[in-house]
């Protein structure tokens, strides 16, 4: 039971989310193109020999233009014969719509497979039409198998129907949300467990514990998600997801994990990204080890308040590409600190690269501004990053064997990094502190050091700091 109450307020948070975005989330006020798009869809797909037929329905749809995602693999992109008077705000060139009042619109397309037919447990990805920027409250799928194979046909959406014909198989699908996958398998899987939230299936029997923690559940609006389990290792995709064991810890994430993937773009970023945006949308610890720490230090540091700002602005990501420099700027804003925390862990692999907060001011060397310098704070001290000064200043500088290098025409370094002493000009010098430390990929130093050891002064004010040469 404890399982059922911890998904249960996992999901309805998930969910409250989603609902606050309805047909008009915006204000007249913004521009067109920062609308959140909200439409229904009802998807007939046919099967037969070498290739998906879709006839794709859109309804409830804005006035406004609007920017068509055709499936990748799509081919005879058409208006529907069926329906040619909603075919009036397509745009010549089949990209999208045009402004218009009418609020239906239908599009036919096909996607190949191969003349073989589809092989058991072929999962299709991305299959479907979408709209830039747009989000379906409402999904049907119709699939009729001309081919007769049989199995079982999976959306992620709740199986509402389905008919053995004399000629077809039919199979009907429909719930909230989009749909962007298609899963068949020659064998019918076992269901083990269904209800208006999902549909496992597995290889055994789930145990009666289990199974009656799920019944426990009562979630309204949740997005249906198929679990099935499989004894490979498969990737999941939309709604569909795979899992090599049927557990509470391990559905518990991928249901997560799934509702995240449906309502953030996750591009470009590291793999550790969507757990963390995940664990603090749901008050939970999600993800690898090192995403664990990062949450860790995040929640150690930040007050209620700026938890509260933070995670008020993951909410507004909803929809958007979400990555390491727009986490960054989120986390700036609600620290009212500048950081580059998801960065710099970005370029760090496994290992967790510290919470640092950096001056806001423009840095000058020699009255030239800086773009690439940064200045941190670490434990009371004021480090600047070293490559961009020792560039300027006539050194070059490398990482070796036994630490990191500097040189220039008259002048050499050595600094360990790990032992308490540095090497100028083949002379050892014993030391308290370390001149120069790395965090992420990136080396800085001192700012004391800085001064002493490359002869140089920095002066500040309010609006900037200056690093200026001694004079000879």
């Amino acid at each position: 039971m404890k399982f059922a109450a911890s998904l249960f307020s996992i999901l309805l948070f998930i969910n409250g989310i989603m609902l606050t975005f309805q047909y008009h989330v915006y204000s007249d006020q913004l521009k067109e193109e920062d609308k959140a798009i909200h439409y229904n869809q009802d998807i007939d797909v046919v099967y037969s020999k070498g290739k998906l037929m879709i006839n794709h329905h859109l309804s409830s749809l804005p006035q406004d233009n609007m920017k068509f995602v055709w499936p990748t693999k799509s081919i005879n992109k058409a208006c529907s014969k069926e329906d040619q008077n909603h075919c009036n705000r397509l745009n010549k060139t089949i990209t999208g719509l045009s402004k218009g009042k009418t609020e239906e619109q239908t599009v036919t397309y096909a996607i190949p497979v191969s003349k073989k037919g589809l092989k058991s447990g072929q999962l299709l990805q991305n299959i479907f039409l979408t709209i830039q920027k747009g989000t379906p409250v409402h999904t049907t799928v119709h699939i009729t198998d001309k081919t007769r194979s049989g199995g079982e046909w999976i959306t992620g959406l709740p199986e509402v129907d389905s008919k053995s014909l004399v000629l077809v198989q039919y199979t009907m699908f429909s719930g909230n949300g989009p749909v962007t996958s298609l899963y068949w398998q020659k064998r019918k899987m076992k269901k083990v467990f269904t209800n208006n939230q999902m549909t496992l299936y597995g290889m055994n029997n789930i145990s009666g514990d289990f199974a009656k923690s799920l019944k426990g559940l009562q979630l309204e609006d949740f997005e249906h998600v198929a679990i099935i389990e499989t004894s490979k290792q498969r990737k999941s995709a939309g709604r569909i997801l795979f899992t090599s064991e049927l557990n509470e810890k391990t559905l518990e994430q991928k249901v997560i994990l799934s509702q995240i993937y449906q309502k953030y773009r996750f591009d470009t970023t590291p793999s550790w990204v969507p757990a963390i945006v995940a664990s603090f949308l749901t008050n939970r610890t999600l993800g690898s080890d090192k995403a664990k720490k990062m949450i860790a230090v995040l929640k150690d540091y930040m007050t209620q308040d700026q938890l509260k700002v933070w995670k008020k602005g993951l909410e507004k990501m909803e929809g958007k590409e979400v990555t390491t420099t727009s986490l960054d700027r989120l986390l700036s804003d609600s620290l009212q600190l500048k950081t580059s925390f998801f960065n710099m862990n970005a370029n760090n692999g496994q290992n967790l690269a510290p919470l640092l907060f950096e001056d806001k001011r423009p840095v000058y060397l020699n009255e030239l501004q800086q773009k690439n310098l940064q200045v941190i704070f670490k434990d009371g001290r004021i480090l600047y990053s070293i490559k961009p000064i020792l560039n300027n200043l006539g050194y070059t500088s490398k990482v070796g064997t036994h630490g990191f290098y500097v040189k220039s025409d008259a002048r050499s370094f050595r600094f360990p990094m790990d032992e308490p002493f540095y090497v100028y000009n083949q002379h050892r010098y014993d030391i308290i502190s370390q001149p120069i430390e790395k965090y992420g990929n990136n080396y800085y130093i001192e700012e004391a050091w800085l001064v002493r050891l490359f002869l140089v002064n920095v002066e500040k004010s309010d609006k900037r700091i200056d690093i200026k040469t001694n004079p000879k």
